[in-house]
């Protein structure tokens, strides 16, 4: 027991963050009483580069901060159970019992097809865009930043998302 207080000031010290993930229904919820943004990674429980994710993009404290203080996080399992409740529909996993990997409902209606997937939507529960496949700190890092500022809204061209990308200062890679 005296060990946990050392361990405790130890993370603290170092900056150890966590992203503070929530279901989907949590965070449509919180929507209606803060709006803010949500984002969803969605994963599957046999997907390796899911678990990269995890482990070296998600896992960056400042990304972590930046992600909690600016989004609702949402993880979402594209092969699991849970009941999705969005814009007067419900979302589930019917066939989950028979095949283990049958895709949820709400997976099949953002038309995620890859994984990991992130999805953006906005204050009012609107899908702002989908981000399929694996990103590091880097890559997470301009996506989460350029959506939650509203920078997207200015990026409609190929050239005009190669120079933010070129340009871009990055700030939340310790």
């Amino acid at each position: 027991m005296k060990l946990f207080p050392i361990v405790f000031l130890l993370f603290s010290a170092l900056g150890f963050s966590q992203v503070n993930w929530m279901t989907m229904n949590e965070a449509l919820e919180a929507q209606q009483k803060e709006p803010r943004k949500i984002l969803m990674k969605s994963y599957t429980d046999w997907c390796p580069n899911c678990k990269w994710m995890d482990k070296y993009a998600f896992a960056k404290a400042d990304i972590a901060t930046y992600i909690n203080e600016n989004y609702y996080p949402v993880k979402f399992n594209a092969e699991g159970t849970e009941v999705i409740n969005y814009k007067g529909a419900t979302y589930a996993n019917p066939f989950k019992k028979r095949n283990d990997r049958a895709q949820h409902q709400f997976a099949e209606f953002i038309r995620i097809f890859e994984y990991p997937t992130l999805v953006f939507f906005d204050e009012k529960g609107t899908i702002i865009n989908p981000v399929p496949g694996k990103l590091d700190s880097k890559k997470l890092e301009i996506y989460i930043t350029m959506l939650s500022d509203e920078t997207y809204r200015s990026i409609n061209t190929g050239k005009k998302w190669s120079d933010y990308q070129r340009d871009f200062k990055y700030k939340l890679q310790d």
